[in-house]
C-alpha cells in the first residue's frame, strides 16, 4: 500500500517522532511511504537522515497574516500535487494544521487524522472571541468530516465530544507506546558532557521550553523543596525552545542555578533519562505525552498536572490522583512569585522524591499499562484503521 504521512514541522516533539517511527514501520512492512512535512527543509532534524521520500511544504511558517493565508494556501496545492504523483492509498496526518489540509485536499485515499493535544486547553491563548469561534467551528467541522479521528488519550477524546461536538463512533482512542526495549538498550549509553553525581538525587523534566510545557512551575516548586533539603537533589531541564533564556535567568533570580542543569535536547536522552530519581511534567496540557511512555519503559515514578498525566495509565484511580496537582495558572510567569499550585508541586515532589512507598505505589499501578508498552501495538491499531 502507499501511504503520504503528513506533519506540521518535524524537527522535535512526541507527534513528530510518532511519525518517524511508523515511516519505519511501514516500510519494513513492504508498504510504500511518503512524509508531507508543511514547514521545514532537509537537514533540519536528525531524525529524517535516512527517510528516502519526503517532501517540505515551505521552510518557516509566516507571522503576517496575509502571507499565512498565501502560505497555506500553497501548501494545499502542494499537497494535492503529492497526492497526484504518489496515488495513495491512505493518508495519515498528526496535529491540527496537517490535519485540516489532509480533510479537505481532494483523494479518494483513505483518510486518517490523530489529535495529540487537549485541543480546548490548547487554544486558551486565543483571546479574541470571534476568533476563537471560527477556530471551533473549524474543529467541529473537520473532525465530524473525518470518520476515522485517533484520539491519543481518554481526555483527549472527550474534549473532542464535550467541547466540540466531535460524533463519538468517529474517535478511537489509541495510546502513545515506545519501542521499550531499544530504549532499555539505548540508556545504557555513555554520558558525556554531564555527570551525574551518585549522591545527588535528580528530579527531570525533558520537553520544549514553552508555554505548553510551563518549566517555571517546576523552577519555582523545586526552589520551594529544596528550601527543606540539606542540598543533596539537583533538577536536569532537557531541551530547547523560545524561553531557554527566561528559564535560566529565573533559576539564578530563585537562587538554584547551583542545584539546576539546563541541557539541550538529545537525540538519546535516554542515557540522562535513567538517572532520573523522579520525573516531573509540569505542562499546562498534554494529550498523552510519549516521555512518559519513555520514563515508564525505565520503571522511573513520574507526577504531574492533572491535565498532562493521562489516568489511563493507572490500574487505580485514587494512586492516579495523588500523582497529580491542579494547574490553577495558565499565564507565563518568570516572577519570584510563587502561586498556590507551584506550591502544591512543590509538596507533589517532597512525596515523589522522598517517600519510597509512595514511589512503589505508582510503578504498581502503571505496571499492568507498562506490559502493553510496545510500538507494535500502537501501529497495529493503526494498521486495523486503514484497512
Amino acid at each position: 500500500m502507499k501511504y503520504i504521512l503528513v506533519i506540521d514541522h518535524i524537527a522535535t516533539g512526541g507527534a513528530e517522532r510518532i511519525l518517524i517511527d511508523y515511516y519505519h514501520y511501514l516500510k519494513n512492512k513492504g508498504h510504500q511511504p511518503h512524509i508531507f512535512v508543511l514547514s521545514g527543509y532537509a537537514g533540519q532534524s536528525k531524525w529524517t537522515e535516512d527517510i528516502d521520500y519526503i517532501t517540505y511544504g515551505s521552510k518557516g511558517d509566516e507571522d503576517n497574516l496575509i502571507k499565512k493565508g498565501i502560505q497555506q494556501l500553497s501548501l494545499y496545492f502542494k499537497l494535492k500535487k503529492l497526492i497526484h504523483e504518489v496515488k495513495p492509498d491512505v493518508i495519515f496526518s498528526f496535529l491540527e494544521k496537517s490535519n485540516l489540509l489532509t480533510i479537505i485536499a481532494p483523494s479518494k485515499a483513505i483518510k486518517i487524522v490523530s489529535v495529540h493535544n487537549v485541543l480546548s486547553i490548547q487554544y486558551t491563548k486565543l483571546k479574541n472571541p470571534q476568533v476563537k469561534k471560527i477556530v471551533y467551528n473549524i474543529i467541529k467541522w473537520m473532525y465530524n468530516k473525518c470518520p476515522n479521528v485517533i484520539a491519543v488519550s481518554k481526555q483527549v477524546k472527550d474534549d473532542l465530544i464535550a467541547t466540540f461536538g466531535v460524533q463519538t463512533d468517529n474517535i478511537h482512542i489509541i495510546n502513545n507506546y515506545v519501542d521499550r526495549e531499544n530504549i532499555r538498550i539505548k540508556a545504557q549509553e555513555t554520558i558525556e558532557n554531564f555527570t551525574f553525581l551518585p549522591e545527588r538525587k535528580y528530579i527531570m523534566n525533558i520537553g520544549r521550553f514553552s508555554d505548553q510545557k510551563a518549566q517555571w512551575k517546576l523552577l519555582k516548586a523545586f526552589a520551594l523543596y529544596l528550601k527543606n533539603t540539606n542540598g543533596n537533589v539537583g533538577l536536569v531541564l532537557m531541551g530547547h525552545g523560545e524561553y531557554t533564556t527566561d528559564l535560566q535567568e529565573l533559576a539564578k533570580k530563585l537562587q538554584i542555578e547551583k542545584y539546576t542543569t539546563f541541557l539541550p535536547f538529545n537525540v538519546n536522552p535516554y542515557k540522562y533519562m535513567r538517572h532520573a530519581h523522579l520525573f516531573v511534567l509540569s505542562s499546562i496540557y498534554e494529550g498523552f505525552p510519549i516521555v512518559l511512555a519513555e520514563v515508564s519503559s525505565l520503571r522511573i515514578p513520574f507526577l504531574g498536572t492533572h491535565k498532562a498525566i493521562p489516568e489511563e495509565m493507572f490500574d487505580q484511580k485514587k494512586i492516579w490522583e495523588q500523582c497529580i496537582f491542579k494547574s490553577s495558572t495558565l499565564e507565563k510567569d518568570f516572577s519570584t512569585t510563587i502561586h498556590q499550585d507551584e506550591q502544591d508541586l512543590a509538596e507533589l515532589i517532597k512525596k515523589g522524591v522522598e517517600d519510597e512507598n509512595f514511589r512503589q505505589k505508582i510503578l504498581e499501578s502503571t505496571a499492568q499499562w507498562e506490559k502493553q508498552n510496545t510500538k507494535i501495538i500502537q501501529f497495529e491499531c493503526y494498521d486495523s484503521i486503514a484497512k
